[in-house]
């Protein structure tokens, strides 16, 4: 009787410990599928701002077609200056380079998943416009308004800039 019980015990603990360690395998499945999903969601939303950066310059672009190719342009109570091809510089009020200016046209809202550029690198030369935007997440937006042709775009980082 006696080894029977223990038996029976012994049998008991073993599934115990089975289902603790199928469990703790899909603890860790799920924990290891949700890391990445959250890095794409932080790519998707680095990714999405530069859209919206694109469709913001292409909005001011169309002001400026409308009114004529007129140049500087005030809009929403912002003086624009402008290229020869439309599109809007980080030329601010002062005549001066600003990429906190730009930012402010561009895309408003400064933040992607809560946080605001730490840094802002100016890269400008003459007529050639270049700004980068670094974000706590390894992830930095790079605007270029070079020979004419806007682009924006998110570079991930190899190191960590905290």
């Amino acid at each position: 009787m006696l080894s029977k019980a223990s038996s029976s015990a012994f049998s008991e603990r073993s599934k115990l410990m089975i289902w603790l360690l199928v469990v703790l395998v899909l603890i860790l499945s799920l924990l290891l599928a949700w890391r990445n999903v959250e890095v794409k969601a932080n790519d998707s939303a680095f990714l999405l701002a530069t859209q919206r950066v694109v469709e913001r310059a292409s909005y001011y672009k169309q002001q400026w077609l409308l009114a004529k190719r007129t140049t500087p342009l005030e809009i929403d109570g912002q003086v624009l200056n402008y290229t020869n091809s439309g599109w809007v510089t980080p030329v601010d009020n002062s005549q001066q380079t600003s990429c906190v200016f730009w930012l402010e046209i561009l895309y408003p809202e400064k933040e992607i998943l809560g946080n605001e550029p730490f840094k802002f690198v100016d890269e400008s030369a003459e007529h050639n416009y270049s700004c980068s935007y670094f974000y706590q997440q390894d992830k930095v937006v790079t605007i270029n308004l070079i020979g004419n042709r806007f682009s924006a775009k998110v570079g991930f980082l190899a190191e960590s800039h905290n």
